[in-house]
């Protein structure tokens, strides 16, 4: 059945490092910090539960997908799934967890502030070990508890068929040029973790007053990535700035959508997943968890999902570039804290009259 709908600065610096780190090379796979379990029990057990709700922010069309792949692999094992936005997705799970109305047995979302501290302080996630963990390298596991798993990139796009790409936007500066006033779309922040941290990033690099420039500019709001995605390319709006969850099934389609990493930098976002601490079958979230960290659930998930994942070794997309190839990628995790963020949403709000 489908339906639809204190970080503090400690983490920052730890965050930061571990990307330094990265960069040199100095991190090698993970290593479990929580005693291995039993995993032929674990399946079992699963089987017997026989069923999985999972909360996620995936491209509508790439989720039923994916959960078929996942039920060939684990036959026995029915699925269920909601789908919201990041920011009203982690709403959801935290107003249901705090009322003890436990539904779903992992979740799958681009985290903020109020996610790790359910995470870290509230009991949010399982903390285990998933035996594909050791494949990773270890900035994707966050207290065994929750896993990264794919990165999305805020990225600019616009129709091929009404723009040549000598005249497409080139940098985020340029959506507020008057040219085009009333044709350039976006996801809006007090949905979307992504574009909150698309936000921070402008803040970051002296453009603060974006929500001020692109309101005289007539900007579009649609709902999701999807949303943006669909509105340029039936042409209601000629350019926008979208989280890239779309893009790359978009250009497999064929969709004439041109597209444009600004040289000047970009934000990006890495989804985790973690197993409820209170799922109501807990075995067949770590089963689903495990196999999305496989190699071939990678796999599946880049494929339907249309982001980069986190298991080296996979292979590369497409369409568009990995996020190594991009000109200063800053993961928002270290630039966006909670007041931050409710400072975004309550500007952005004000300035369009949005309560």
């Amino acid at each position: 059945m489908t339906r639809t709908g204190d970080r503090d600065i400690t983490r920052r610096t730890v965050l930061t490092s571990i990307s330094a780190a990265l960069a040199l090379g100095a991190l090698a796979p993970s290593r479990a910090m929580v005693a291995a379990e039993d995993w032929p029990a674990v399946q079992a057990a699963a089987l017997k539960e026989g069923k999985l709700s999972f909360y996620h922010n995936l491209r509508p069309q790439g989720v039923e997908q994916l959960m078929i792949e996942f039920r060939k692999a684990n036959p026995g094992i029915q699925t269920e799934q909601i789908r919201l936005g990041s920011a009203p997705l982690i709403e959801r799970f935290s107003t249901e967890f705090n009322a003890g109305r436990n539904l779903a047995d992992a979740m799958l979302t681009f985290p903020d502030d109020a996610m790790f501290a359910g995470v870290d302080k509230a009991g949010w996630a399982a903390e285990w070990t998933p035996p594909e963990l050791a494949a990773f390298n270890q900035d994707v596991n966050h207290g065994n508890k929750i896993f990264a798993v794919h990165t999305s990139r805020n990225v600019i796009i616009y129709n091929k068929q009404r723009v040549k790409p000598s005249d497409a936007p080139k940098e985020w500066t340029d959506l507020w040029d008057p040219k085009w006033k009333g044709k350039v779309a976006m996801d809006p922040p007090w949905r979307s973790i992504a574009v909150q941290g698309l936000v921070a990033f402008w803040v970051k690099n002296g453009i603060p007053d974006a929500a001020q420039k692109l309101k005289a500019n007539d900007i579009r709001f649609f709902e999701g990535s999807a949303g943006v995605f669909q509105a340029v390319l039936r042409g209601d709006v000629m350019v926008a700035t979208l989280a890239d969850l779309p893009l790359e099934p978009g250009l497999e389609d064929g969709a004439p959508i041109g597209f444009v990493y600004p040289k000047s930098g970009t934000a990006t976002n890495s989804g985790y997943v973690m197993v409820s601490g209170r799922a109501p079958h807990p075995n067949a979230g770590k089963v689903f968890v495990n196999w999305l960290l496989s190699a071939p659930g990678q796999l599946v998930l880049q494929e339907q999902g249309g982001l980069p994942v986190t298991r080296p070794g996979v292979a590369p997309t497409k369409f568009i570039p990995p996020t190594s190839a991009l000109s200063n990628a800053v993961d928002s995790l270290t630039i966006v804290s909670g007041p931050e963020q409710n400072k975004t949403i309550d500007v952005w709000r004000e300035t369009f009259g949005i309560r």
